[in-house]
C-alpha cells in the first residue's frame, strides 16, 4: 500500500469514530476550545475527550497551544476538513434519497 493511501485510510478511520467526527465538527464551527469546553458541548468525559484528541493530533487533523488557563485545540486543516465533512454528508444524504426511492417503489 502506498503511503498516501495508508495515511488516508488512518485518517478516514479516526474520524468514523463518532466521538473524534464530533469534536472535528465542534472545532469546524467553533474554533479553538478547550478540553473542558469540548467535554461538555459533547457530552463525554474529559479523559476521553484528551483521549480523542490525542489520535487526532497524531494525525494531524488538530493542532495545540499550552495556554496559562489550558490547552486550546484548533482543526489545523480547517479547508480540507470541511471538504471532507461536506462530502459525507452528500454521501449520506444521496444514500437516504436511495433509500427513499426504493421504500416508495420508484
Amino acid at each position: 500500500m502506498r503511503e498516501s493511501m495508508y495515511r488516508e485510510s488512518r485518517i478516514a478511520n479516526a474520524l468514523g469514530e463518532p466521538a473524534r467526527y464530533l469534536i472535528a465538527n465542534l472545532l469546524l464551527k467553533h474554533g479553538p476550545l478547550g478540553v473542558s469546553e469540548i467535554a461538555k458541548k459533547i457530552s463525554r468525559s474529559q479523559p476521553t475527550v484528551s483521549y480523542h484528541l490525542s489520535v487526532l493530533r497524531g494525525l494531524e487533523i488538530v493542532r495545540y497551544e499550552t495556554k496559562a488557563d489550558g490547552i486550546d485545540y484548533w482543526i489545523k486543516y480547517p479547508r480540507e476538513v470541511r471538504r471532507i465533512v461536506e462530502a459525507l454528508r452528500q454521501f449520506i444524504k444521496r444514500t437516504q434519497e436511495g433509500f427513499e426511492d426504493e421504500t416508495l417503489g420508484f
